[in-house]
């Protein structure tokens, strides 16, 4: 503490000299002035307000959808209008029936694509719609956001519907096995009152084409889309016993229907 106290004492404040005797003297702005830095609103510069402005004015009304019916200004980039997204579906469905479909996001993931910018994320969906009665389809989508992904899925989905044939409206004619990639698939049909008894991907595809009693079993890969795409293909392929027959010469008697009366 005194070698501090020593070296504050020999400080001293010295007063340094002026380099000449200009002083510089800032000028500041004065009321007295009326300088505007911009002119004032007259009636030729006045804007016109009953026009719409692209940027400063924005809709009061908040959207329900991700559709964006309005038109887009120049400024916009054209990627934006190209990736908008509408309700305008090409199917013969009405849009009563196409809203009251079954629809059910199986999978949803995150997925990255390397091209030269580097890794570039994405989201990725894969949505089944049925309305329960026969009539199914799955469909594929890719976005920045899952939400959108999953609209453009439905979207495909609902293009891709088919028909689906049953037997007597509730299981299959008859057992199938179908093998797609690395994914070995077994359905097999089952007698009223069994239910659905099959993986989990197996059972929301049944339960929208509207099956009510079928075991399915798995093997090999139980890769989702393998799964799904799978049973989409051997229920799209399935030969019905009127066919065979047709090929065979035979004729067909339905033993359930005639015999047991359908029970």
């Amino acid at each position: 503490m005194l070698a501090i106290g020593r070296t504050l004492n020999k400080l001293s404040l010295v007063a340094t000299p002026r380099i000449g005797s200009v002083v510089a003297v800032r000028h500041y702005a004065s009321s007295e002035e009326n300088k505007k830095r911009q002119p004032g609103l007259t009636k030729d510069n006045l804007p016109d307000l009953k026009k719409v402005d692209s940027i400063l004015d924005f809709p009061t009304q908040k959207a329900n959808s991700l559709d964006q019916p309005q038109i887009f200004s120049s400024h916009r980039p054209a990627e934006v209008v190209l990736n908008a997204i509408t309700d305008i579906i090409d199917s013969p469905l009405s849009p009563g029936e196409q809203s009251s479909l079954m629809k059910k996001a199986l999978v949803i993931k995150r997925v990255v694509n390397m091209n030269g910018k580097g890794k570039q994320p994405s989201m990725y969906a894969l949505v089944v719609v049925g309305n329960g009665n026969g009539l199914a389809g799955y469909g594929e989508g890719k976005d920045e956001e899952a939400s959108r992904a999953v609209r453009k899925a439905t979207n495909r989905a609902i293009k891709n519907m088919r028909y689906f044939d049953r037997y007597d409206n509730r299981t299959l004619a008859m057992d199938l096995t179908h093998k797609f990639h690395a994914t070995t698939l077994e359905l097999r049909s089952r007698p009223p009152g069994f239910g659905i008894r099959t993986n989990h991907y197996v059972h929301e595809i049944c339960r929208c084409i509207g099956l009510q009693d079928v075991s399915a079993k798995v093997r090999g890969s139980t890769t989702p889309m393998n799964v799904i795409k799978a049973t989409f293909e051997a229920l799209s392929n399935q030969k019905q016993p009127e066919d065979i027959a047709k090929m065979r010469g035979k004729k067909l008697a339905d033993v359930q229907h005639v015999y047991y009366g359908g029970q």
